[in-house]
């Protein structure tokens, strides 16, 4: 299944696609547990993220989000999410740290979302007109 959507920066838009996003999860993964909800906590920081560090604040750019649920043969499904923005291009794929210090205040977030996500990157896209932010998981049913 594919799911697409785009919005912008406007927070009434992000709160309505969040709320669809995780009834979506639920309903796909057929559980209401912690699992929905941290791939929501990683689509929305990664939508964050996008807004203050790519879009500078700017809420009327286009943020463009697709959703790929796959079944697979040994009873599991694969999320995968492709959020792409129309920023400037980071200058080379963008890997979350592998570990943080103590209190430290920058990369918090792309951190969690490497924890909770089987893969993750950030990466210019090839025709130079923005980022593509991708994230996959693997759950078992």
């Amino acid at each position: 299944m594919i799911f697409k959507f785009l919005i912008n920066g406007d927070e009434e838009k992000i709160i309505s696609f969040e709320k669809e996003l995780l009834a979506l999860l639920e309903k796909s993964l057929m559980r209401n547990d912690i699992i929905p909800n941290e791939i929501h906590f990683c689509v929305h920081e990664a939508i964050l993220n996008i807004i203050q560090h790519t879009y500078k604040w700017d809420f009327s750019l286009p943020i463009d989000i697709q959703i790929v649920i796959t079944d697979t043969e040994n009873n599991k499904k694969v999320i995968e999410i492709f959020i792409k923005d129309v920023g400037k291009p980071i200058k080379k794929e963008l890997h979350p740290p592998k570990s943080l210090r103590p209190f430290q205040m920058r990369q918090r977030g792309l951190y969690m979302i490497a924890k909770i996500m089987d893969e993750f990157f950030i990466k210019p896209l090839d025709d130079k007109s923005g980022n593509l932010t991708y994230m996959r998981k693997e759950i078992s049913l």
